[in-house]
């Protein structure tokens, strides 16, 4: 008797199992269910697209679309993923009908080349007026849409998993988690990931792991606003260092031996701890941790517990960003060592040959002010000594 109740006991832990990896998709949408799986190619390769801060209207920018076509058509990734300030926080007179035109803009690159996209949102896109159901609704109705509305069943909107198969379509060999970070908390500061969402994610995390034998399954994760522990990728550093950001009264720079790339504006982080990272060590399944939010910045590192975070530059031209540094993100992952990626940026003075300092929204970059402020400092130390 116990032990066949110990097999049903068993089958029903499995069953569970497996239901929280695909919670969202069965609580609340199809949108998934009736499309071919992601899976490695044949020569068991995968390649991610990461834009962000498109940040556009229905009046869409031309640089923009000129990019990620030239970007689409060099790349030609398996998934695109936009992680977040998909339409503008300026978005005058916006209505239902011109935020589905916004958004017709930036996908319809994809959609003409049957390129599968997932979506997460970023503080901006509610601000436009039109709900964030609303728009996951427009973005899931298109054929090449791999992105899930989760309903009630987590807070926000648009927290959910893509499993990508191996090449034959046997088992999971990597994952994508895409979380919703909010907007502004209770205090009107930058929110984050909440307790629901955290335990969303070990719970499909460990599912994952149980059907992979025991092991974990390597992830990459996106979401709009980095978590706090961006900052030990920063070493502080005195008032006058060249190309150093500012938050109060203390002064950073990437600590160049843990990570590379371009540090140009203050980290904006979630403000209230929420223990995500503290999570994702727990785990162990993060092989990497992608954030937007900081238009300026693109740099990529590994802090000294282990986990491997980055940014994408803004990709839009709407908003301010890094002159013509703005960039799209490539990751290129081979199904034998799916935890030892690769990944790059594509530069749009690089990709176009169109070179220049700043476009005329980089003049509200919040940059200008710490630069101004360095170079002050230093005028003023060189009189006085």
């Amino acid at each position: 008797m116990r032990k066949h109740l110990r097999k049903i006991l068993s089958a029903a832990l499995a069953v569970c199992l497996l239901a929280a990896v695909f919670l969202p998709v069965s609580a609340a949408d199809k949108s998934t269910a009736d499309k071919d799986p992601l899976q490695f190619s044949s020569n068991g390769t995968f390649k991610i697209m990461m834009i962000n801060d498109t940040q556009d209207t229905d009046f869409t920018r031309k640089k923009l679309l000129n990019f990620m076509n030239k970007a689409l058509d060099i790349e030609n990734p398996d998934l695109a993923v936009f992680v977040g300030d998909n339409m503008a926080d300026f978005f005058f007179g916006a209505t239902k009908a011109r935020v589905n035109k916004a958004i017709d803009n930036i996908i319809q690159p994809l959609a003409k080349r049957g390129i599968p996209f997932a979506v997460v949102f970023g503080n901006h896109d509610e601000e436009t007026g039109v709900s964030k159901e609303d728009q996951m609704a427009m973005y899931t109705s298109y054929a090449n849409c791999y992105a899930v509305d989760e309903g009630s069943a987590l807070s926000g909107v648009g927290t959910y998993n893509l499993p990508i198969l191996s090449s034959d379509g046997k088992r999971t060999v990597f994952n994508i988690y895409m979380m919703d970070t909010h907007n502004k908390d209770k205090n009107g500061d930058y929110d984050g990931v909440h307790a629901d969402q955290i335990a969303w994610y070990e719970a499909t995390s460990n599912a994952l792991k149980e059907a992979n034998n025991g092991k974990s399954v390597p992830s990459l994760l996106f979401e709009h606003i980095p978590v706090q522990e961006i900052y030990k990728l920063l070493k502080e550093v005195p008032l006058g260092t060249e190309g150093a950001v500012r938050k109060n009264t203390t002064w950073y720079k990437l600590n160049e031996n843990l990570a590379n790339g371009a540090l140009k504006v203050l980290p904006c982080n979630t403000a209230a701890y929420n223990g995500q990272y503290d999570s994702w060590l727990k785990q162990g399944d993060i092989v990497g941790a992608f954030f937007a939010h900081d238009h300026a910045n693109n740099f990529i590192g590994k802090t000294e517990d282990g986990i491997t975070m980055g940014y994408n530059g803004g990709t839009g031209f709407r908003a301010h960003g890094n002159g013509d540094r703005r960039s799209i993100r490539i990751f290129n992952i081979n199904e034998n060592d799916p935890a030892n990626y690769e990944t790059h940026s594509l530069y749009y003075g690089d990709l176009m040959n169109d070179h220049f300092d700043f476009y005329i929204s980089d003049i509200f970059s919040l940059m200008w002010f710490d630069i101004i402020l360095t170079k002050s400092y230093q005028i003023l130390k060189s009189f006085l000594t």
